[in-house]
């Protein structure tokens, strides 16, 4: 089968990213792989045909915009399956749905109240196109990464193509269980943790629960915060000292090297307004570490509350979320037994049974496009492939 990638950029970072380059490699073994994007860190695999697309990048709306347009006359030839992520091109017949943008920004202006007019400008304007897009894509299969984004795009967008939800997977090999990683200590004694401290972890944009981790552990009279989040920090700095938590919270930036902090902390924290998925939540779980997420993730949609971590009923409460975290403080047993249950729901979504899923859609896909009968095909999220109702 000959299978053309479009995607921003390649490497193994962030959502999208990652996701194209874990499933590029395991195709390019016995496929015909070719990657169409603006950067590519290429890993040593030359079986994949890397094509550089140019873009206008001084912001992630020009990005989009700009990508979009060049990825579209970029990706010519004859290929039997084409995939994009979201926008990234309008020549395809699969497109994964990473984010449904007019969901998100609705959660932003209800956790955050006004945007400001960068966030208005490309919440506003991504919206209209994802609208514009997804609402006529008939001739195409959308892979939605929960059932959260497909609910999303099908109420938002009206939606009317195929979708199938396959959740995004997790590496087992780079995130193994944190109590065994013979890098743990020497990780806590980098963030002056002390040996019986419970310290919770946050990753990623801090818009998705910052503020409610730092309120809710102004509530506690123990445990940590690390942060690994490439935002601004002096605001979240200011709201520490102001509550009285200063020192017990660390800023430790962005890193290409995320695994070791999970295997410093003792949990996750994501109350977010929003996420299509989370791959953090995954990341941590994989880590055996018990997680306190918002029911307002897609990856929420894998937890069982209090069988393989917490579910945030409401996450703009800080006291429900200081709750969760002073019971995992006081019962580490039970953080025990949740991150062990969280890591073997984990070992189900590797990154070869998304590979293997995806594989099946598109033989789904290229059988339904030359005529010939397809059996369905099955997914993570459900039983099989969820059609327009």
């Amino acid at each position: 089968m000959k299978i053309a990638f479009a995607v921003h950029d390649y490497r193994r970072i962030e959502g999208h990213s990652r996701y194209v380059v874990e499933l590029a490699t395991r195709f390019a073994k016995d496929h015909e792989v070719h990657v169409f994007a603006n950067e590519i860190a290429v890993e040593g695999d030359f079986r994949i045909h890397f094509h550089r697309v140019p873009a206008w990048r001084p912001n992630a709306l020009a990005s989009i915009l700009s990508f979009a347009g060049s990825a579209t006359l970029s990706v010519r030839g004859k290929f039997d399956i084409i995939h994009n992520q979201g926008l990234c091109g309008l020549r395809g017949n699969v497109f994964t749905a990473h984010i449904c943008n007019r969901a998100w920004h609705r959660a932003l202006r209800k956790a955050i109240g006004d945007l400001t007019f960068r966030e208005w400008l490309s919440g506003t304007t991504l919206s209209a196109l994802e609208h514009l897009f997804y609402r006529y894509a008939g001739n195409c299969h959308v892979v939605a990464v929960s059932h959260r984004v497909a609910d999303d795009i099908r109420m938002l967008y009206r939606c009317k193509a195929p979708i199938s939800i396959i959740y995004h997977g997790v590496d087992l090999r780079t995130f193994t269980p944190a109590r065994e990683n013979p890098i743990r200590n020497t990780v806590r004694d980098e963030c002056n943790l002390d040996v019986e401290e419970m310290a919770f972890l946050f990753v990623g944009d801090m818009r998705k629960g910052g503020r409610q981790c730092i309120h809710a552990l102004s509530r506690l009279a123990a445990g940590r915060l690390l942060f690994v989040s490439r935002t601004s920090d002096a605001a979240y700095r200011s709201l520490a000292c102001q509550l009285g938590v200063g020192e017990r919270v660390q800023f430790l930036g962005t890193t290409g090297q995320v695994q070791k902090y999970y295997a410093a902390a003792d949990a996750l924290l994501l109350p977010t307004p929003y996420d299509s998925f989370g791959m953090v939540v995954t990341e941590a779980m994989a880590s055996a570490l018990p997680v306190i997420v918002s029911r307002e993730a897609g990856a929420a949609e894998l937890i069982e509350h209090g069988e393989n971590g917490l579910v945030l009923e409401d996450f703009t409460d800080p006291e429900e979320l200081a709750e969760k975290m002073r019971l995992l403080i006081d019962d580490r047993n039970l953080a025990l037994r949740l991150g062990n249950a969280a890591r073997r729901t984990a070992e189900h979504y590797s990154w070869d049974a998304v590979a293997e899923q995806t594989m099946q859609l598109y033989r789904l896909v290229s059988d339904t496009r030359e005529g010939r009968n397809a059996d369905p095909v099955y997914s993570q999220g459900s039983s099989k492939i969820v059609a327009d109702d």
